[in-house]
């Protein structure tokens, strides 16, 4: 009997340990992705709990069920634990977040910048708008693009003494980046041994950020100048280059808006500079405040290999502005033929 009784031990907790491998699996409700950079899987909602593994922004996660704001989840690795559910997204926002990838990726860059604070990307300009990532602050940014949306004080934004107040409305802008931490940015806590740290590899995103929330890194050559000026620099670019006896010197177009926030007009004035030599130093050549353009601008080459630049006015007629630059003489060109070569590179300097 006692012999029986310790054979029969052993073929129990294989039966039982058979049944546990074999155990039906919970079936997901839904799939769902991580919108933070870094997102803690926890093995319990207990105030007592361990975590698991540490997700990244895109890793793809099975939903198995929620409780309040929390959600249950397994991830491709097969670890089951909880998640804050309000740092995941929907299939169809993943699939937003795809489609505003490719749209920014086949506009010409217009700018670069740098985040002041942290800001989140939306799907659509306004603050009411999914939000698809949180930058950190100092997380560089390529500006492509703006609209305009009512302003409105979201909960988990910090604003600036710079908000619109009168016209109640603010700039945005379409950028692209990538879902990774700010230069010099102190890395987070550790994990606690034991806890899986998934890889993360910077992940590109796009999408529409507050104007005002980016730091635009205009060409020192240029800045005070331009800030003298009260323009509110939006795009710039390296129009050619010029010799000087301590190396060629760049000049530049910088175009941007003047006045508040909200304009319909993407571009009401633009700034040319050129480099003069015999002063050493750089000299507005050409200057517009009287005109209402949108991006994209386009950088490009004359029949002569001059620099020219062109946007299209907003307007019935949707005008197309083209202008070449010759030596320090910016000329308006009508009836201009397509550039000769390929736009250059849309890469400010």
């Amino acid at each position: 009997m006692k012999r029986n009784l310790l054979l029969a031990i052993p073929f129990l907790a294989l039966v039982a340990l058979l049944a546990w491998w074999f155990r039906p699996q919970p079936q997901p409700l839904s799939s769902a992705f991580v919108s933070d950079r870094n997102l803690t899987l926890f093995s319990s909602l207990a105030q007592v709990r361990t975590p698991l593994a540490t997700l990244h922004y895109g890793d793809s996660v099975a939903v198995l069920r929620r409780r309040n704001e929390n959600v249950e989840v397994r991830t491709k690795d097969n670890l089951t634990g909880w998640v804050d559910g309000s740092r995941l997204m929907a299939p169809d926002l993943w699939l937003k977040c795809a489609q505003l990838l490719e749209q920014a990726r086949a506009l010409p860059l217009q700018s670069r910048g740098r985040t002041k604070v942290k800001t989140n990307l939306r799907s659509e300009p306004g603050r009411s708008s999914p939000r698809l990532y949180q930058f950190s602050r100092g997380v560089p940014l390529e500006v492509v693009g703006r609209a305009v949306a009512d302003w409105v004080q979201a909960a988990d934004e910090k604003d600036s003494p710079e908000a619109p107040q009168e016209s109640r409305k603010e700039d945005w802008f379409l950028v692209r980046g990538f879902s990774s931490a700010a230069p010099g940015e102190a890395a987070t806590r550790p994990d606690a041994p034991g806890v899986q740290n998934l890889t993360e590899e910077p992940v590109p995103v796009a999408g529409w950020v507050v104007a005002r929330f980016v730091e635009l890194d205009l060409p020192d050559a240029v800045r005070n100048q331009t800030f003298a000026s009260e323009l509110r620099p939006l795009a710039w670019f390296e129009l050619n280059r010029v010799p000087d006896p301590s190396g060629d010197k760049p000049q530049y177009l910088v175009a941007g808006a003047r006045g508040p926030e909200g304009q319909p007009c993407d571009i009401t004035a633009f700034r040319v500079f050129t480099w003069n030599a015999k002063r050493s130093r750089y000299e507005t050549a050409f200057l517009e405040n009287q005109v209402c353009g949108s991006l994209p601008i386009l950088v490009g080459q004359g029949p002569k290999g001059q620099p020219e630049f062109r946007f299209n006015t907003i307007s019935v007629k949707k005008e197309e502005y083209v202008f070449r630059l010759e030596q320090t003489i910016v000329r308006r060109i009508r009836n201009a033929p397509p550039f000769i070569s390929s736009p250059l590179s849309q890469q400010p300097h």
